[in-house]
């Protein structure tokens, strides 16, 4: 009788994950953690600041190493999502524009906040779902469905009125033309297989197709800096889909010691044509590279600890590497980015189950500088500047037998300041700020 009762869920459990998968395809994801890349996935591995390459809870282990999906003992549907808030401004001092050397320009003095503007926002809060499942084949195969945002940048200064502006201009906004920001996101939907190759290795393949949009305003003040006037600012959104392979491995040393690496191939997507005058390339903007390896101990039967690295290649992207100031126009290959480094993040993460039906987490990590004081005019729009970061994290199980997963992060407010390119003698700074609640619910399929 009760088994009856359970085959009888499973279609309504499967609608539930359609649902929001659906969902996680039409609200676009914003503000990642590390440049265009959340730190972690899922609320659990979130809880861990993103450590844990080798510890599965849930099915969105596909998302931090497929060659997880083994460790998973049931099969299970997990849904959930990210509510995002961000503060971010950017300050500049007043400084004599009578005194400007040919082809200067003076930002604004003054500081303003930058305002979230995207559709899915309630108060600056805004959701990233995630969606996935698993299913045990065999004693040596497993297969899963994972649908989950990679991150993505989303940032609005608007319009003011703005007398440092060039006469013929609107004379609106930072750079003259209205409102200036980005809307960019990521969607990876991810099949994915694990096989045991024996009883201590692991191996795992996650095949993604990407989609992505972007929208960039207020950028028409540098239209003779483009190789395509027409198409290097407000354009409104323009999509792209594209394909990346990520591959795991998990190792067991000993009873309690595990080592793991995973990695992402680039990301190759279609390039934007209503942008083809922006990025480089004429409108490019692939995902980055990245590769991260990590280790866990089972300290005892109840009590895990992790220790991950994972690095981000954003120079391999011309459109983030770039810096903002390369020799050519933009849309060239060569043109104008974010100038981004290479990220080098440690992550740091402690699992303790109290009892059958609580567990407790931690995490911290700590990221390197992606952005140089002297790249701040492109990063206007970006909201990379982040550093440590902290979290905590719950699991409850509940009478009906499902769980619910809670993490709260907290990124410490960074603030990057430095002399304006454009106009030397001008001091400028801009500041940032991430607090995440993640809320996730799991049950057996």
């Amino acid at each position: 009788m009760h088994l009856k009762t359970s085959r009888d869920q499973v279609p309504n459990k499967v609608l539930v994950v359609c649902a929001f998968m659906a969902i996680s395809l039409a609200s676009p994801p914003a503000f990642a953690a590390i440049g265009t890349f959340l730190n972690g996935w899922g609320a659990n591995n979130r809880a861990l600041a993103g450590a844990g390459v080798t510890f599965a809870e849930d099915p969105m282990v596909i998302a931090v190493n497929p060659a997880g999906l083994l460790g998973l003992q049931k099969q299970t549907l997990n849904v959930g999502s990210s509510f995002l808030r961000s503060e971010q401004s950017f300050r500049a001092e007043d400084v004599d524009t009578s005194t400007a050397p040919p082809g200067a320009f003076a930002f604004a003095p003054g500081k303003r906040w930058a305002e979230h503007d995207v559709p899915a926002e309630v108060e600056r809060v805004f959701p990233i779902p995630f969606a996935a499942a698993n299913w045990r084949l065999n004693d040596s195969n497993a297969v899963g469905l994972a649908i989950y945002g990679n991150g993505g940048l989303n940032s609005n200064f608007k319009a003011f009125d703005n007398p440092n502006c060039p006469t013929g201009t609107p004379q609106q906004g930072y750079f003259c033309f209205g409102d200036v920001g980005s809307d960019i996101a990521q969607v990876f939907i991810s099949p994915t297989w694990a096989h045991e190759i024996n009883d201590k290795l692991v191996l795992g393949v996650s095949p993604a197709i990407i989609y992505q949009t972007i929208e960039v305003r207020g950028y028409k003040l540098f239209a003779n800096r483009s190789s395509d006037p027409q198409n290097i600012s407000n354009n409104g959104h323009s999509s792209s889909w594209g394909y990346a392979l990520k591959l795991g491995a998990t190792l067991e040393i000993t009873d309690t010691v595990k080592i793991g690496i995973t990695g992402q191939t680039r990301g190759r997507m279609q390039k934007h044509d209503e942008y083809a005058g922006l990025l480089p390339e004429q409108g490019s903007l692939d995902v980055a590279p990245y590769l991260q390896t990590g280790v866990s101990w089972q300290l005892s039967p109840r009590t895990s600890v992790m220790l991950d690295y994972q690095r981000i290649y954003f120079s391999k992207i011309n459109a983030l590497g770039n810096s903002g100031f390369s020799p050519g126009l933009y849309g060239d290959d060569n043109g104008p980015g974010f100038g981004w480094k290479n990220s080098r993040t440690w992550k740091l993460g402690l699992h303790h189950q109290v009892n059958d039906r609580l567990t407790l987490r931690l995490g911290a990590a700590d990221n390197n500088d992606l952005v140089s004081n002297t790249e701040m005019v492109n990063n206007l729009v970006s909201a990379a500047l982040f550093d440590e970061q902290f979290t905590i994290g719950t699991s409850w199980k509940t009478l009906a037998g499902n769980m619910l997963d809670f993490s709260f992060n907290y990124t410490t407010r960074q603030k990057l300041s430095g002399e304006n390119p454009l106009f030397p003698g001008q001091k400028i700074s801009s500041e940032n700020g991430l607090y995440t609640l993640d809320i996730g619910w799991r049950t057996e399929l």
